[in-house]
């Protein structure tokens, strides 16, 4: 597996205390922690836009040392508080203008269009005022926007924190689509942890460190120390840890089917 990111040593003010970890290509990483622990603050120095020196590398080269537009070529960032603002009354302007900045001729231009609109499902908002439609299809419209540079690693600060379960899992769908599709790595923080549980790895981060880290499951099987810094376990693995607690399973389980059948054997 080939190291796309490494952080080492990274101290930051009050938040983070000689942190380390690395990202591999062609993976879904996920960083979740409680409110104000610094997750937002740690997406922005991973993708340089809070400057740090000798901490983190990409492709082996520290970020200071970066070209910007070299830089703008790897990397791709979406942080949903920022209110980016879009400059077209359209969805459909706003689209094309951004294709026309990565394809060359007009054959390429409509294909990549109708792609887009295919992929990310905004059939039916072309025609509307991308800043006034929902957050969803906002971030939706800036992820189409991100991939068209085809970075080679996105970060994301808590795209789902606003949206509902089922635009959530839409959302987490396409991710994945596009992961597999490109071997994009991507990172991204959330407070959620049943989103938390689509990662390939997952790092908890509160008290100026890294608490845990693993795979997703093995971590949030640890409901203790999540418990405690105040995260809430999603249902299904709250009640398989107290079933297990009990004996009545010997393995978390995520199906409610397949819990219900377990119990009733």
């Amino acid at each position: 597996m080939k190291e796309l990111l490494s952080v080492t040593n990274l101290s930051y003010l009050n938040l983070f205390d000689n942190i380390s970890f690395q990202i591999d290509s062609g993976k879904f990483i996920m960083i979740s922690g409680p409110n104000n622990c610094g997750k937002t603050t740690l997406i922005r120095i991973l993708s340089g836009q809070i400057p740090v020196t000798k901490s983190i590398k990409l492709l082996g080269m520290f970020l200071e040392e970066y070209p910007q537009n070299l830089w703008k070529e790897i990397t791709g960032m979406i942080i949903p508080q920022d209110n980016p603002t879009f400059f077209f009354s359209t969805i459909e302007e706003e689209l094309n203008y951004s294709i026309h900045l990565f394809k060359k001729t007009e054959e390429e231009k409509k294909e990549t269009y109708k792609e887009i609109i295919r992929k990310y499902k905004l059939t039916k908002f072309q025609k509307k005022n991308p800043n006034e439609v929902s957050e969803f299809i906002k971030i939706k419209l800036l992820l189409a926007e991100k991939m068209l540079a085809s970075p080679q690693i996105l970060f994301l600060d808590d795209i789902c924190g606003e949206l509902e379960e089922k635009e959530k899992k839409e959302m987490i769908n396409l991710l994945r689509t596009l992961q597999l599709e490109t071997n994009i790595s991507i990172v991204m923080t959330t407070s959620d942890l049943n989103v938390a549980l689509e990662s390939d790895y997952l790092y908890i981060v509160d008290e100026k460190q890294i608490l845990l880290e693993g795979e997703p499951l093995s971590i949030i099987e640890k409901d203790n120390v999540l418990n405690k810094i105040g995260l809430e376990l999603p249902f299904m693995i709250d009640l398989s840890v107290k079933l297990r607690d009990y004996n009545v399973v010997d393995k978390v389980e995520l199906d409610m089917d397949r819990m219900v059948d377990t119990i009733w054997k």
